[in-house]
């Protein structure tokens, strides 16, 4: 078919249009103050399928920002962990302290919370309104961590993101992405917007609550990166620096109930000595058989309310992962 070219130059003027709106307001998306400017060289990576995550390495612009090269160990002298990464988060440009493969592609486990809290924080203003849980929080997966709510019962929203960082539960993410999304696939390319919007260019998502999948990946950098935009949320700092939550809520009969919920962090419990002079702020445990141990956490600098963000991924043991987080936050002076 012939296309004349007034009929061709009228069609295009409404992209043109399209496009300039786009460039001009973003289509009316939310820019987030922590996003980068697309300029430097932001490449969106796709999905791919690996058999071995650990020891494959992402490329992405994200790597040239204040990290080492990353065939390079930076003061990882004792350092048993598969990777291990400590920035300090202060001024416009931080500054690694520590870094241990810190590109390498690890299955995050419970960490994968860190983002789904944040989708949620960046789209949910009032986190007082209610969510009834639906049967897709039923989680059948055996020693997968759990909030203990079922479908039915009426939560608040903060409730449920308490649910999802304290205990970690994984019922509870479900519900944190089915209130903000309407569904878990919606949510999950949220999380996958974000992370490029972040710049954790070496991150993908499957799911919400980081149960394994050779799809679903994160880099130390990438957590450090989905961490400290979580942190830039008063909310998200309130929660993930609580040791115990008690959630007022209705069952499925609309009768009240209650729970306690308790954080998993160590050094929160005081069942681990945090160095002196620092102050634990809060951050995400994740564990799988395939993720080993794992821990993401902000730190403050009490003398000076310098703030910093350590992670240790795949550790072999639970003692292992905090005699190398303690390790890093001793090399903070």
């Amino acid at each position: 078919m012939r296309v004349s070219g007034w009929s061709f130059r009228r069609g295009l003027l409404p992209v043109l249009l399209c496009l300039f709106f786009m460039m001009t307001t973003g289509c009316g998306r939310k820019k987030l103050d922590h996003s980068y400017d697309i300029r430097m060289g932001l490449t969106r990576m796709n999905a791919v399928s690996v058999s071995d995550v650990t020891g494959t390495h992402a490329d992405g612009f994200s790597k040239g920002l204040a990290i080492p090269d990353e065939k390079q160990s930076v003061n990882a002298d004792g350092i048993t962990a598969e990777a291990a990464l400590l920035v300090s988060t202060e001024g416009d440009t931080p500054s690694v302290l520590v870094s241990k493969n810190p590109y390498v592609r690890t299955y995050p486990a419970s960490i994968t919370k860190v983002m789904t809290a944040l989708v949620c924080l960046e789209n949910i203003e009032d986190l007082d309104q209610e969510f009834t849980v639906t049967k897709n929080s039923n989680i059948n997966v055996s020693g997968s961590s759990t909030a203990y709510i079922h479908p039915g019962e009426t939560l608040t929203i903060r409730e449920l993101l308490y649910g999802m960082l304290l205990p970690s539960g994984n019922d509870a993410a479900v519900a944190v992405a089915e209130a903000t999304a309407g569904s878990v696939d919606a949510f999950v390319d949220m999380m996958n917007e974000t992370a490029q919007n972040i710049g954790a260019t070496g991150t993908h998502f499957v799911n919400v609550n980081g149960l394994p999948d050779e799809n679903h990946y994160m880099t130390p950098y990438d957590i450090y990166l989905t961490l400290h935009a979580a942190l830039q949320y008063d909310a998200f700092r309130e929660i993930v620096g609580s040791v115990q939550y008690t959630p007022n809520y209705k069952d499925a009969n609309g009768m009240p109930k209650t729970q306690e919920w308790t954080v998993s962090n160590k050094y929160l419990l005081g069942e681990v000595e945090t160095p002196e002079g620092l102050k634990v702020l809060g951050g995400k445990t994740g564990t799988t058989n395939a993720a080993g141990y794992c821990l993401t956490m902000a730190t403050e600098k009490e003398a000076t309310g310098e703030e910093f963000i350590s992670t240790v991924m795949k550790a072999k043991t639970k003692d292992d992962l905090y005699t190398n987080m303690t390790l890093l936050l001793e090399k903070i002076h």
